[in-house]
């Protein structure tokens, strides 16, 4: 069990701060029984090393080394046979200070008994604890591990899809080749190194989808309407990285590039709340956006189900004439 509230030292001092208290407190209680300094300073060292003695060992030695292994039986005899040891330590450094012998036997067990309840108590709630906290750990790892895995399908299949285009321009020779390789190439900049966190700033990926867009221009032959409004943006607005770009695929691969539109808004509102909305026309033609790019579309799902549990809320229609994503995120 490695659990650790608060580092070494601070943790030592707690402990010998409790024990000064405990003795500060049985001072207080003692003094009024006991008349020579030397038996009640006597009494006190005596209780509080046989009360720190059975803590510890039942702490740090029994309940591992043995409860914690299922060794119940042996746990409970080594248990028993500590509580003995310390209560004749006990009495045979303070002797039989009450007419019943018996009744001294218990005033000295107490103390002993009481601090192996305690210390049994502390132990599980810190086991607990700690499985706990591994939970966690372990819960927040397989998560990045996913996260990790659903990103490395990302960024090849937009990779795939933007080389086809690029090789396609320069099979024709297109005029608008260089600058698209140059879009891309800052895209990739964007992919590659902005990708050191689950989170990036919101504004960067706005630049991102402006050089996609821009990219898309430079190699459609024909003009569609192509709309992209940003309101509320702020520079501390913080966005999981590449959260967009499937929709903005989506959107151009599937969508009436021809003689259509693709219109995209994005809004934050006062509560940082964020507002994404892309709508575009499509040929009826086609099979529909989430039957040609399903694993694109399902992994965006998880990603969202991963990085904000609860807080997001999306929303996909599509018709005859139309395509629409509503996504809506809290970004606090």
């Amino acid at each position: 069990m490695k659990l650790q509230f608060m580092p070494r030292k601070n943790l030592a001092a707690v402990h010998i701060l409790f024990w000064m208290c405990y003795g500060a407190i049985l001072y207080a209680s003692l003094s009024n029984w006991i008349d020579s300094p030397f038996e009640l300073w006597k009494a006190i060292l005596s209780d509080v090393i046989a009360s720190s003695a059975v803590a510890y060992v039942n702490f740090y030695v029994l309940l591992p080394r043995f409860f914690g292994k299922k060794r119940y039986g042996l746990y409970l005899l080594l248990s028993l046979v500590l509580i003995i040891l310390v209560v004749l330590f006990r009495v045979h450094v303070q002797g039989l200070t009450h007419q019943s012998v018996s009744y001294t036997y218990f005033i000295r067990s107490v103390p002993a008994i009481g601090f192996y309840l305690s210390s049994t108590v502390i132990w599980f709630i810190v086991n607990l604890i700690s499985a706990q906290r591994n939970e966690i750990e372990l819960r927040n790892s397989q998560l990045a591990s996913e996260l990790k895995f659903l990103k490395l399908q990302l960024s090849p299949h937009f990779l795939f899809n933007t080389l086809n285009n690029v090789y396609s321009m320069a099979y024709f020779q297109d005029v608008n080749t260089a600058p698209a390789i140059m879009k891309l190439s800052e895209m990739m900049r964007h992919m590659l190194y902005e990708d050191q966190g689950k989170f990036i700033p919101l504004s960067r990926e706005i630049a991102f989808m402006e050089n996609f867009i821009e990219l898309w221009r430079l190699k459609l032959d024909e003009k569609p309407t192509i709309q992209f409004t940003c309101e509320g943006v702020k520079e501390s607005h913080q966005i999981a990285h590449l959260i967009f770009l499937v929709f903005l695929e989506n959107a151009f691969k599937h969508g009436n590039t021809i003689n259509g539109s693709i219109l995209i808004d994005l809004k934050v509102d006062k509560s940082n709340v964020l507002f994404f909305n892309i709508k575009n026309d499509v040929i009826p033609s086609r099979r529909t956006a989430e039957a040609e790019s399903g694993v694109g579309l399902a992994n965006v799902r998880k990603r969202l189900n991963l990085i904000y549990p609860d807080k997001y809320q999306l929303e996909v229609r599509q018709d005859e004439k139309c395509y629409e994503v509503n996504l809506r995120i809290d970004l606090q």
